[in-house]
């Protein structure tokens, strides 16, 4: 297999390091395949995340010991902290997303299944008296005069406020591991489904005819595997931490302790809103309220879109592999779908610098950052995300070891409808883990 089907932007050493018989090449790493069956981390997937798997060979890799910490500035559902805790370690989560971070941080809840089950009848009591929701009619959460598709049926939408309500009795982890269990089901029972960077209807979405009594169904289920789970896998959650909120500043201000370890996937760019594809799951769990409160929390994320207006790239980055890129979608400027991308990628990279530079002062000497990544093409012209990640960390006084090549995918149609010869037929995508070290391996 060719290592790129683009036109190769520049040299550079970089590409020595590019490792395309990687060993853990197309041996499911980078994606959630199978984690819906693994303890804990079933509670709630995310189809983007990658492996547990990944997780644990980067710590074996590394030669981690019980009393390392391990850090994700990108943490999303908690792959690698759980991991790292199911492991005996400590660890540190840093997550934008304030339902993700809930999602992690329950994950490492150490609550009695016991206690669960026993509050688990007065939820679903709730459910069966319904309450009137602040979503009813809003945006596409239910059926309103103009919508021909909403996610929520009325009844599902009624039952859930009802079970939510009981969940106010409840208290501490319980609680969170109750209403992660509630949202989990109202997404079982949605009409929709996360399908990349959307939510897209099930084509029978009418005839499944969700109700209350579904939901409560889909909510049993889940708590029977939480309930399993805790009592098969509890372990001390204060060995563990999730902060909420965006890592450019969070790796500096909550480290109190260097890190042995960064295992991490941050949003690609692909100009793919990761904030919106959670956005049912922000309002069910009220961890926002309107439309307005979404938009900050998009304003906090890495600058891998264009649906917000960010704040301009200042910084001019020594990067060759970056320049060239530039200049050759420059040259096919009239072929962009949004003329705001130039600027996007280059602000994308400065984010990366920065974060480069402080978890190299948060670092332990010897210690491993791995960084999965996609590349990503614009106006024909490719992105070696990986290979200009790997340029800049080298820059920042970090050491590379390999950029291993995980797996090739397809690029979205969205790239190419403009481009000679590639409608209809994108090329692939190179997905890779860039692995540095502080300083050298030691022999």
């Amino acid at each position: 297999m060719p290592a790129t089907d683009f036109p190769r932007a520049g040299s550079s050493i970089m590409l020595e390091h590019l490792n395309e018989n990687f060993d853990l090449r197309d041996g499911g790493y980078s994606d959630s395949t199978g984690t819906a069956e693994q303890p804990r981390h079933r509670w709630y997937v995310l189809k983007e995340a990658f492996s547990p798997s990944l997780v644990a060979h980067a710590i074996v890799d590394s030669n981690c010991k019980p009393n390392d910490l391990v850090l994700d500035p990108f943490c999303g559902c908690g792959t690698t902290p759980l991991s790292a805790t199911l492991g005996g370690m400590s660890a540190i989560g840093i997550e934008v997303n304030p339902f993700l971070a809930f999602v992690a941080r329950t994950k490492l809840a150490s609550c009695r299944a016991e206690t669960v089950l026993k509050h688990t009848t007065a939820i679903i009591k709730g459910m069966k008296m319904p309450r009137p929701s602040s979503l009813e009619g809003f945006s596409t959460f239910t059926e309103n005069a103009t919508r021909e598709k909403w996610l929520f049926n009325l009844d599902v939408i009624r039952a859930f406020e009802g079970g939510w309500q009981a969940t106010r009795n409840v208290f501490g982890q319980t609680r969170d591991v109750l209403r992660l269990c509630l949202i989990g089901a109202a997404m079982d029972v949605c009409n929709a489904f996360p399908d990349g960077k959307c939510l897209r209807y099930h084509t029978d979405w009418k005839k499944r005819a969700y109700n209350a009594s579904a939901l409560a169904n889909a909510f049993e289920i889940r708590v029977g595997q939480v309930a399993a789970d805790l009592g098969s896998t509890p372990f001390n959650v204060r060995q563990s931490v999730i902060h909420t909120g965006d890592c450019r500043s969070l790796i500096q201000s909550r480290l109190t302790k260097p890190f042995r370890l960064c295992v991490t996937s941050p949003p690609y760019l692909n100009s793919f809103d990761y904030s919106d594809i959670y956005r049912p799951e922000l309002f069910l769990g009220k961890f926002i309220h309107n439309n307005n409160q979404l938009r900050k929390i998009r304003l906090r994320t890495v600058r891998s879109h264009v649906q917000v207006k960010w704040e301009a790239p200042k910084k001019a980055l020594a990067s060759r592999l970056l320049k060239d890129s530039l200049e050759g979608i420059k040259s096919n400027a009239a072929l962009l779908w949004d003329d705001r991308l130039p600027d996007m990628i280059r602000a994308y990279f400065e984010d990366w610098a920065a974060i480069l530079t402080s978890l190299g002062a948060k670092a332990v000497p010897d210690s491993y950052l791995w960084i999965v990544v996609s590349t990503s093409a614009y106006a024909g012209i490719e992105i070696p995300v990986d290979l200009i990640l790997a340029e800049l960390a080298t820059k920042k006084g970090w050491f590379l070891r390999e950029v291993g090549v995980l797996r090739y995918l397809r690029s979205s149609g969205q790239h190419w409808h403009k481009v000679p010869d590639r409608v209809g037929n994108p090329p692939r995508l190179r997905e890779s883990v860039v692995i540095l070290g502080a300083q050298p391996r030691k022999t």
